[in-house]
């Protein structure tokens, strides 16, 4: 997977953790032991795995904001970057 595919590759993210932003009030944000959330986009046979892992799924289109990266090759002296498909994202290099 190169630079571009991983900034639009579908995430997982986890909802076990304390959550930093997101609602209004302190039960918005507590964990929720087992709960993940899912890109629509995720395969139904890792779907089926993290079920039978005992994972609660939930799903949405969007499950990361706009994303940039930028790889730094040393061993070959370059650079290779990527922007997700979510938000105005670009990058520049010189």
């Amino acid at each position: 997977m190169n630079t571009q595919q991983a900034a639009e590759a579908a995430n997982i993210n986890s909802n076990q953790l304390w959550l930093s932003l997101g609602g209004t009030r302190t039960e918005d944000r507590s964990p929720r032991a087992g709960q993940i959330l899912l890109n629509t986009q995720t395969p139904g046979p890792t779907r089926q795995e993290l079920t039978a892992m005992g994972y609660m799924l939930q799903f949405s289109d969007r499950t990361s904001g706009p994303v940039n990266a930028i790889y730094f090759d040393r061993k070959n002296g370059t650079m290779r970057g990527g922007s997700s498909n979510h938000g105005e994202d670009y990058g520049i290099a010189w």
